[in-house]
């Protein structure tokens, strides 16, 4: 089936179409921010633009009723990703500035339970932020997480296989430097295409179509 046909007019992806696309990795710089004077340096960089990535990533708990503090904060450009490494200590104060401005939008995909999280560590008034997945909602999408996001705007897949890593250890890999980098800079190249699609997708199916050629 032709995949512009099948974006356009389904309202469930079928997982093995989403597992047949190209995988999407940032290619831009990574900066890791460990210490306190170059995180506010990195904010007020930051606060320049008008609109940022944004993604949180905390160590995973396999036990029932565990769970662990934010580890990492990621803030991207569409050049430029910031990887706030937080360890369970509070917010650098240039975060919690960055994040009750309202004039920079932080934009994201369910973003309510890391803004939660975050105030856990510092207390602050959220503004501006942006959640891709109240805007698919609103729109009849029935699959608004990132990677499905992502598959059916921008035809790419998110690959996850280092979510379930150790975002605590202070050595973080390439391999979830790029991971966490993608989560947050992806955000930014579905935006402006969710905002200009102007279907309502309640009038489409909700189950995906076979697969040609599996």
């Amino acid at each position: 089936m032709d995949e512009a046909l099948i974006i356009s007019t389904q309202n469930r992806l079928s997982k093995e179409y989403v597992a047949s696309l190209e995988a999407i990795r940032f290619d831009g710089e990574i900066v890791t921010v460990t210490e306190p004077g170059h995180a506010e340096e990195a904010c007020r960089e930051l606060s320049g633009y008008n609109e940022l990535g944004f993604d949180t990533e905390s160590r995973p708990s396999f036990r029932r009723g565990v769970s662990y503090p934010v580890s990492l904060v990621q803030v991207s450009t569409l050049d430029k990703a910031y990887l706030f490494q937080l360890n369970g200590g509070n917010l650098p104060e240039g975060l919690v500035g960055l994040f009750t401005d309202p004039t920079v939008k932080k934009i994201g995909v369910g973003i309510r339970d890391d803004i939660k999280k975050l105030k856990e560590l510092t207390s602050f008034e959220e503004n501006g932020f942006v959640d891709l997945g109240d805007i698919a909602a609103e729109k009849g999408i029935i699959q608004f997480g990132a990677r499905a996001l992502a598959a059916r705007y921008l035809g790419r897949k998110i690959v996850k296989s280092a979510q379930k890593t150790n975002w605590a250890r202070r050595d973080l890999t390439d391999k979830q430097k790029n991971y966490a980098a993608t989560d947050a800079w992806v955000c930014l190249l579905i935006y402006p295409l969710l905002l200009n699609d102007a279907r309502d997708y309640r009038e489409y199916p909700a189950e995906a179509p076979e697969m040609e050629n599996e």
